[in-house]
This record gives C-alpha cells, sequence and structure tokens, in this order.
C-alpha cells in the first residue's frame, strides 16, 4: 500500500514544532545537565541521554520541514521513531518517578505526553 501525505501545510506547521520543542528541550538540557539532574531529581547520565536523542528527533523534524515536500517515507519513520520513544518515555517515568523530584516526574510525564501527541498529529498528515 502506497502512502501521501494528505495535509502538508498542517504537515510542516507540525514539524516546525516538533523540531522547536525538542531541539529547546535539547540544548537546555545539554548546555545545563548538571543543574538540571540535580533540579529534577534524575541522574546526570539520564538527562545527557534524553537531550541528545531530543536533539537527534529535533534535527530529522527539522530537515522534514524545511523540504519542499517532505519524503512520506521519512516522516513515516519520523513517526514510529516518535512512537519508540513515547514508550521509552513511558519506561522512563515508570523507572524514575518514585526518585525523581516532582519537576523531574513532571518532565517525564511531559515527554510522554508532547512526544506522543507528535507522533498522532504528524500520523494524521499521512493517507493510504
Amino acid at each position: 500500500m502506497s502512502y501521501y501525505i494528505s495535509k502538508p501545510a498542517l504537515l510542516k506547521k507540525i514539524l516546525w514544532a516538533d523540531f522547536a520543542l525538542g531541539s529547546g528541550t535539547a540544548v537546555i538540557g545539554l548546555a545545563a545537565y548538571k543543574v538540571l539532574a540535580s533540579f529534577l531529581g534524575l541522574p546526570v547520565s539520564l538527562v545527557v541521554f534524553v537531550s541528545a536523542v531530543t536533539l537527534l528527533y529535533a534535527l530529522v523534524a527539522l530537515w522534514l520541514a524545511m523540504r519542499d515536500s517532505p519524503v512520506v517515507g521519512w516522516v513515516r519513520l519520523l513517526i514510529y521513531a516518535n512512537a519508540f520513544w513515547t514508550l521509552v518515555s513511558i519506561g522512563l517515568v515508570i523507572g524514575y518517578v518514585g526518585s525523581a523530584a516532582i519537576f523531574g516526574a513532571v518532565f517525564l510525564v511531559l515527554q510522554v505526553v508532547v512526544v506522543g501527541g507528535l507522533a498522532v498529529l504528524e500520523k494524521r498528515c499521512i493517507s493510504r
């Protein structure tokens, strides 16, 4: 079955949002990982890892958003990657919610909501 981008203008806006949210989180996390780890009550290695992965996702979203016409296969890959990262984030919530500070727990839950929401929104712009 063949897929196509059914809502290109909306998809571009979502991809730009994906880039903005991801890059903002990544840059702040990589620039201030020691302070953030203490504030969030999370291990430094986790803050750096989440920030690095988020930067990778943000760069893919940027690459797609900047194209005249995003390639449907790459968009689908980003959707699957966002869905996978949502599952990983659920695991992080389960693993760290008991030991994280309240802001850390909120951050982890927001990861699930935002990344999962982006996957759903991006998926709605693709049709068969």
